[in-house]
């Protein structure tokens, strides 16, 4: 894995002939009346892999569109590689922090108990 140094792999790029792009009326979500009114969902399918991915996450499609394609480039890349992608390698990190923070934990109370257990000897 490139866990190496703490350094994530390059964002993946997407070749926008690859991406088929669609504008939605949205539903839910923030935007009020205005999103049953305009086209800022955006719907993208990479052509090649067959991933779809939609966003509606801001009242702007142009953010919309941008954060659609963070998203849909992070899945292409998940799946043509799983081993080496960023969101494995994030989840990694996430992982070992938290069992981490787990074993810390458990040598701090072992240690109070150890301690607890010398005074009441005494």
């Amino acid at each position: 894995l490139a866990i190496k140094n703490n350094k994530l792999p390059p964002r993946p790029k997407i070749v926008e002939d690859e991406i088929e792009e669609k504008f939605l009326k949205g539903g839910r979500g923030p935007g009020g009346q205005k999103i049953n009114k305009t086209n800022s969902k955006v719907q993208l399918k990479h052509i090649p892999t067959g991933i779809v991915v939609t966003c509606q996450e801001t009242r702007s499609q142009d953010q919309n569109r941008k954060r659609a394609r963070e998203i849909l480039a992070a899945n292409v890349q998940h799946a043509l590689d799983p081993e080496n992608s960023r969101q494995t390698i994030v989840q990694e990190w996430k992982h070992n922090k938290r069992a981490s923070k787990k074993k810390k934990s458990r040598r701090k109370y072992r240690k109070l108990e150890e301690e607890k257990k010398k005074l009441q000897e005494q």
